[in-house]
């Protein structure tokens, strides 16, 4: 049916007390297959409903293909949904779409990685997830989000999770291996809860990089070895942004690698305000030697009921 105000509302519009705002320029697409239907709603179902409030579709994949690249399309993803993810059957791939998953705790869109290939493929230029709820139930699960030729993709408020320590995660985020497809990365918000003893790395940066902002994460990790929050290889990522993550993984002792950050390149950015607690006691390496990253105000401990230290040193130049 056409809308009666198809011109919108010159003065905004307020609806059963709420003032309802639209702060994108492109279409508005659905998915609900929890059952849970909103009132003269019906069950998501793919082509057949039209993804609308009341006729969502049935999986976020065929929402995205819905939407028109550059647009600025949103996908909403309504609370109680559920899908499981393989190596193919999850593509941000339309450039510039939006996929915001909705609900609280166990209310949120729940994604079961049931292979281990299973990822959220980034393929797509300037495109963002908000939230949800990712679970491992197979062995060494590559990486939750998978991104090439994904520049300008931000990952924000999502929650990870290892079913137990052999359905887990090896990383969260993935970068490819050609320089520049995933420039302007921003993932913050999140966390990941991991059981699993030999993990990579929550962010894995595999290709030269600019501007990646990683901030205001969480990750609780049982690794004795590997573990690190960021991983950048021999790969050196210019004007990069670390800030206010917690890192508490139990970490092997006298490790000669970064617990926090590792890597052989020399890259140019700040590191700040992160806070680090692994049983390191005698390298007590935050990050690897030489990645040319400034400090300030990062703190670490490997004694629990102790404040962390400040590191590294204080310059006295």
């Amino acid at each position: 049916m056409a809308s009666h105000f198809p011109h919108g509302w010159n003065n905004g519009v307020v609806i059963k007390g709420v003032p309802i705002e639209i702060p994108h320029s492109g279409k508005v697409f659905w998915v609900n297959n929890s059952g849970v239907n909103p009132a003269n709603g019906k069950t998501g179902v793919n082509r057949a409903n039209a993804g609308t409030y009341l006729h969502p579709y049935s999986t976020v994949d065929f929402g995205i293909t819905q939407c028109t690249a550059g647009r600025g399309d949103v996908v909403y993803v309504m609370p109680g949904h559920a899908e499981t993810v393989t190596a193919t059957s999850l593509s941000l791939d339309v450039a510039g779409v939006t996929v915001i998953n909705l609900g609280q705790a166990d209310s949120r869109p729940t994604y079961t990685m049931a292979a281990a290939t299973g990822t959220v493929n980034v393929s797509a230029a300037n495109c963002a997830w908000v939230g949800g709820y990712f679970k491992s139930t197979i062995l060494d699960c590559a990486s939750a989000f998978t991104i090439a030729a994904g520049k300008g993709f931000t990952l924000d408020g999502a929650f990870f999770e290892d079913t137990t320590a052999s359905l887990n995660y090896l990383s969260i985020v993935t970068t490819g291996a050609t320089d520049n497809d995933a420039d302007d990365l921003t993932v913050t918000n999140n966390v990941w809860y991991g059981l699993n003893t030999t993990p990579l790395a929550f962010v894995s940066i595999l290709a030269a990089e600019l501007r990646p902002n990683i901030s205001f994460n969480r990750c609780d990790l049982a690794a004795t070895s590997g573990g690190e929050f960021i991983t950048l290889a021999a790969k050196v990522v210019l004007g990069a942004m670390i800030e206010g993550n917690i890192h508490n993984v139990v970490g092997a002792t006298g490790t000669a690698t970064g617990i926090f950050l590792t890597g052989s390149g020399t890259s140019v950015g700040v590191m700040r305000n992160n806070m680090v607690a692994s049983l390191d006691t005698t390298g007590e390496l935050i990050i690897t030697a030489g990645t040319g990253l400034v400090q300030f105000e990062n703190y670490y401990t490997g004694t629990a009921d102790k404040s962390g230290k400040l590191w590294p040193v204080v310059d006295a130049a």
